[in-house]
């Protein structure tokens, strides 16, 4: 038994629909079917002359006038009511209202999509921005413990400058203090940022190094500790 007829009123609320999530204006639209002949050839090409036949036939002469349109579904009714076996308009209009919203949905999903990835990209610029800005200051502030050490190794430092000289040293670990604090946070936006929008990059790379920068530290404050008599090793 062969398979029943596909109804003409079905295909052209189809084609409707494909035109509508395909253009956004008019202004998109030429003089022609450019795209219903591509829709027609593509999803029903042994129903693609009748179609455009039934639609010249009709007044409808172009892309625009199906898609921009708001009337056309019940164009398409009358114009199919003669040809085709009666179809349940309702049922139909039901189902592709039913599509439109799960479309509308989808897009509303996606946007909200975008704007959170958009905020957590925001948040590494800033920490990225932040560590900028504090390196920038720890640099001068280097800068300027080294002018009082100068001073303080040539005997020439006066007590104000001497207290100055304690303060400077004390902002300078504050400072590399918040430089670590603000690395870390980083990293651990990376990571979220990675997992959650990272698609196919990797990391493997980034954390192997990770643990070479870990093991290096260890080892440097081991060789710390022995130099100046405060134990062999880290636990």
């Amino acid at each position: 038994m062969e398979p029943d007829k596909p109804d003409l009123f079905f295909i052209l609320l189809k084609l409707r629909s494909y035109l509508v999530s395909l253009l956004n204006s008019p202004e998109e639209c030429d003089d022609s079917f450019t795209y219903t002949e591509e829709f027609l050839e593509r999803r029903y090409p042994e129903f693609k002359e009748e179609i455009i036949e039934l639609l010249v036939a009709n007044n409808i002469n172009n892309d625009m006038d199906i898609a921009f349109n708001e009337k056309i579904v019940f164009r398409f009714k009358d114009m199919v009511s003669g040809n085709e076996k009666r179809t349940d308009l309702a049922g139909l209009l039901k189902k592709f209202e039913i599509e439109a919203l799960s479309i509308e949905k989808e897009n509303k999903e996606k946007l909200s999509y975008i704007n959170e990835r958009e905020r957590e990209l925001n948040k590494i610029v800033e920490i990225l921005f932040q560590l900028a800005t504090n390196w920038a200051v720890h640099k001068e502030l280097e800068s300027r413990v080294d002018d009082y050490s100068a001073l303080s190794d040539e005997e020439l430092i006066r007590p104000e400058e001497e207290r100055s000289f304690d303060a400077l040293d004390k902002n300078t670990h504050l400072s590399f203090d918040k430089i670590s604090k603000l690395t870390e946070k980083y990293l651990r936006l990376l990571t979220d940022y990675y997992f959650k929008y990272g698609g196919d990059l990797t990391l493997i790379e980034f954390v192997e190094e990770l643990d070479r920068i870990k093991a290096s530290v260890f080892k440097k404050y081991s060789e710390l500790f022995r130099k100046h008599g405060l134990g062999e090793k880290l636990d």
